[in-house]
């Protein structure tokens, strides 16, 4: 075998064939495009592709990325919530974990490897006397049900009341939501709708924000704390409207919206990427209107989410990042990414 690090551009062909039967459209070619765009602007950084060859067919790709004299991983970025390498379909475990160690004893430079997802061969494959350090964090997938009338009675006692108390509440006010998926293939998303999304999306990162910036005072006192609010509210919602997750949600086919209306105004949205088998829909982004914060609008879209998805291919709606208790009583079940250092 031999180890060879090349560029992105170099791979597309190969890599398409190796990402069909990835379980996370994180690491698809179509996505990792723009996590690599993004960072040519970064001088301090280089990606770098290490395949691993065997008589000059590629077994298994790691993206890279570069900093300093540290790897990490390629899709270890905000809005990108997995990481993993792809090994050439068909290839048996223990050639898996043999290009693992190759690839461990041959490249240069010391090894952080996060968002490595459970369950991965490349995570199997890693000798656990080469571990350093292994940080774990929290994701939550909520398994999509095969016929929705079971689906709230299958919850908790505390959970159905909210739900059905949600639904009331909307009824009981006459608010007639209604949910609209927008797929490219069947239903292109408006470019009105994409900017009303990413001002619901903006505002509530703007809210979140602020309670943690005015929380604390001594923190530089209270000038400096207003400093850095209106630099998030300003250079931070640029960033959020044009980094890499959010060009991909808008541009890319496998990408879905589902968005909960009331008349003309947006009371929640969820985006996410559905894999190439349409097994598993994972969302990196969700976002409630907090003017229908009464409404507990985040549950009545996932409960219609999953009614929209029950009977279809798609197995899992995976909520990825974060151990929020909404996701739970939903009826999420944990899993894990880890944070590896490596000697």
């Amino acid at each position: 075998m031999e180890l060879e690090l090349t560029r992105f551009e170099t791979l597309e062909t190969v890599w398409k064939k190796m990402e069909s039967t990835a379980r996370w459209p994180f690491v698809y070619w179509d996505y990792l495009r723009y996590v690599v765009r993004d960072g040519r602007w970064n001088p301090f950084t280089r990606d770098r592709m290490a395949c691993v060859r065997n008589n000059g067919t590629v077994r298994m790709i790691v993206p890279l990325r570069r900093h300093g004299r540290t790897w990490r991983m390629l899709g270890d970025e905000p809005g990108c919530d997995v990481a993993d390498a792809l090994f050439q379909p068909g290839l048996d475990p223990g050639k898996k974990a043999a290009c693992v160690r190759f690839f461990l004893d041959r490249i240069p430079g010391r090894l952080a490897l996060d968002r490595i997802p459970d369950g991965s061969p490349f995570l199997e494959g890693i000798p656990r006397e080469r571990i350093v350090s292994d940080h774990t964090v929290t994701y939550v997938n909520i398994p999509v049900p095969s016929c929705w009338d079971g689906y709230i009675p299958s919850l908790s006692t505390n959970a159905r009341q909210n739900v059905r108390k949600a639904y009331r509440r909307m009824e009981k006010d006459g608010v007639a939501f209604r949910l609209e998926l927008y797929a490219p293939l069947c239903k292109p998303l408006p470019a009105t709708v994409w900017k009303q999304m990413m001002r619901t999306y903006c505002r509530r990162r703007i809210a979140k924000y602020r309670k943690g910036v005015f929380s604390d005072e001594t923190k530089g006192g209270i000038v400096v704390q207003t400093l850095k609010y209106l630099h998030y509210i300003t250079l931070k919602c640029l960033w959020f409207k044009t980094k890499h997750d959010a060009r991909s949600l808008r541009k890319e086919p496998n990408a879905l919206h589902f968005v909960l209306w009331d008349g003309d105004r947006i009371m929640a949205f969820m985006s996410g990427f559905l894999t190439a088998d349409k097994t598993n829909y994972s969302v990196p982004r969700i976002a409630i209107n907090e003017d229908y914060g009464f409404y507990s609008p985040g549950c009545i879209l996932i409960s219609e989410t999953l009614r929209c998805l029950s009977g279809s291919q798609v197995r899992n709606l995976d909520l990825t990042h974060g151990d929020e208790p909404y996701k739970f009583k939903m009826g999420g079940t944990e899993y894990h990414t880890h944070d590896l250092v490596l000697r």
